[in-house]
Order: C-alpha cells, then structure tokens, then sequence
C-alpha cells in the first residue's frame, strides 16, 4: 500500500499522457505502462477485481466510439472502402451515415478510444491500491464538510461493485442461474434494497455523530471571511484580464498575485478554526519517495515539453495522415509511469530472498 498524497501524485501523472496529447508515440508507451501497473497492482486486490466490469464497460464504449466515428466522419485523403450512404436532412442541416471510410477518421477514432480505455485503467488502478479514507482525511481543514460528502460519493462504486459480487456469489449456491435478461431482476431488487439499507445506516450514524447540528458561530466573522474570498477572487480576475490585455505584463501578475494570497490567508484561518484529530496517522516509507520523484518527474517533463516545444503533443490526422513529432525526452518520461508496477515486484523479490535457509541435517557421529 502507498501513501496516499505519492499515491494520488502518481494519479494526476499518468492523467497527463491521455489528456494533453493524441500522439501515437506517447499514447501507446503509455497505455502499456498502465495495463502493467493494472496487471499487478489489481491481481491481487479485491478493489481491483470489481473494477474489471467498469474497464469492460469502456472497452465497449471505447469500440462504439471507433464505430461512430468510421460511419459519421468520411473525412480525410486516404479512402480504404466505401458504403452505401444514408442521408437524412433537418430543417438546415444533413445528416450522412456511410460513405467513404478514410483511414484517417478510423486513426482518430481509434487514438481517442485508446485513450478513453487508458484513463478508465489509471482510474481502476488507483481504486485498487488507494486508502480513500486516508486520502480524505488529508484533505485541507477548511474543506472537512466535502470530504465527509466526497467520501461517501468516492466510496459508493466499490461498495456497490462488492454488495453486486456478494448477491451474485450467493444467488449461485443456491442454484439461482442467469440465463436472460430477465433474471437479473432478482439482482436489482436485492441490490436496491441493500442500497436502502447502507443510506439508512448511514444517515443515522451521521446523525449520532451530530453532523449538520447547529453551530454558534459569529455573524461578523462569517461576513469577514466571505467578503476576503470575494475581494480575492475578484483581484485574480482583474489580474488575468489585465496580464492578456494590458502590455505591462507585471502589473496584472501583481494583482492576480495579491488576490491568490488573499484568498489562501482566508482559508488557511477557516481551516485553523477546525480540530482534527487523528487516531493513526499514515507511515512515509522509502517506496512512496521513489513513487513521489517519479510522478514529479512525469509532470515536470510534460510542462516543459507544453511550455517549450508544445507541437510535439499534438497529432491531428486531418486531412491526410502523416508522422507526428518525435520528443525522446516525453518517451523516457512516461515509461516511468509503470513504476508502482515496478517498486512492488522489486518489494516482492526483496522479501522472498530474506526468508529462512533451510537448516543443515545434523551429523549423528559429529555430535557424539
């Protein structure tokens, strides 16, 4: 198990290769690179397991896409068949199925299914190695009433994923078979009825803890503290408007600067008003330093590469394909993405060369 911060760092940089860019020559390193954090991190994790219907889900929504993209876009240079074409008009506007199918919109289509499959695997291999509990719980203090309502909102998949296993495993010992559609009413019903329960459960341990009670709080405080967030957010608008508008790019840096902090000192003095306490807190180990400087080193390369030569991230197969650019340095970095996968067989291999020689028999004659 990571920690939770390198953990959720390593979340926003493998984020990275399936959001900013479309290029081949990074989407598919990095699409390897998850499948084998997702191989080994999830084989052995329950969490992992359940997500394996929600991974199903986008590979078939991913195919769809490829599909709808082949038969609505007969655009592009590079003709590899074509269909018999159904037009259908609206008032101003034509609506064409079939046609030509360029290898161009299929290209498209697939890099763009390629990605959709790899943030539902990024997403799946976080939920299988994460302590959302712990992750909440690090959240600022100023933001401890959404953490208890995100929480509740992050951990409801998994739990229904699990309460869907459990009535499914045992429907089947007691000879229940799914052989139509039909049959999954059975499913529904109790998982509804689970769901209910949970809410119910919830809610009421929610009320004995005595959240959402009314709190004395003073009136002339809350007023300071939402005039400062509303002064502050208004600076940082007048910053950013006046840094693209204005020629003395300083000026609007100060002022989106000043509004910013702003709103930072009032936020850190909500948060200093809130007690928290901890009853064990999470250990950083060694392992979460090497997860942490190579998330670090994934992102920094990726807003180097955006600020510096940001047209090797973008690949565009219209109107006729060709080779995108080349970066090397964007390669090394998002092979390091499958170093969760790489520190826990490391960890594996460590352990297993610490155990126990087997002793040696012992002479009955030397003893003597």
């Amino acid at each position: 198990m990571y920690h939770s911060k390198a953990w959720l760092l390593w979340l926003v940089a493998a984020l990275l290769p399936f959001t900013l860019t479309r290029n081949p020559y990074y989407l598919l390193p990095a699409f390897g690179a998850v499948i084998v954090d997702y191989l080994v991190l999830c084989r052995t994790s329950a969490q992992g397991r359940e997500w394996r219907a929600v991974v199903w889900l986008g590979v078939s929504l991913a195919l769809f896409s490829v599909v709808y993209n082949v038969l609505f876009v007969s655009v592009g240079a590079t003709k590899l068949a074509t269909l018999p074409a159904l037009r259908l008009t609206f008032s101003e506007a034509t609506l064409q199925i079939g046609g030509a199918i360029t290898l161009e919109s299929l290209t498209y289509g697939l890099l763009q299914a390629l990605s959709l499959i790899g943030i539902l695997l990024v997403f799946g291999t976080f939920n299988a190695r994460a302590d959302h509990y712990e992750l909440l719980r690090s959240a600022p203090r100023f933001l401890y009433q959404s953490a208890i309502v995100l929480s509740i909102a992050v951990t409801f998949v998994p739990q229904l994923l699990a309460a869907q296993a459990e009535i499914r495993e045992a429907q089947q010992l007691r000879g229940h078979r799914f052989r139509a559609r039909h049959d999954l009413l059975p499913l529904f019903v109790i998982l509804l009825a689970e769901g209910l329960e949970s809410s119910i459960t919830l809610a009421e341990s929610m009320s004995a803890r005595g959240f959402g009670g009314t709190v004395t709080r003073n009136v002339t405080t809350m007023w300071t503290r939402q005039a400062g967030i509303a002064v502050g957010l208004a600076l940082t608008l007048i910053g950013i408007i006046a840094f693209n508008y204005f020629p003395q790019k300083w000026m609007g840096l100060s002022i989106a600067a000043c509004g910013v902090g702003l709103v930072a000192i009032v936020l850190w003095r909500v948060g200093a008003s809130v007690h928290v306490s901890r009853y064990r807190r999470a250990i950083w180990l060694r392992h979460d330093s090497l997860l942490t400087l190579a998330s670090l080193l994934i992102i920094v390369v990726f807003a180097a590469v955006q600020i510096l030569n940001p047209a090797s991230l973008i690949f565009y197969p219209y109107p006729r394909i060709k080779l995108p650019e080349f970066e090397p340095l964007l390669l090394f970095a998002v092979l390091w993405l499958a170093a969760p996968a790489v520190i826990v067989r490391l960890k594996l291999a460590k352990s297993l060369s610490y155990v126990s020689p087997t002793p040696e028999p012992i002479d009955p004659v030397m003893s003597a």
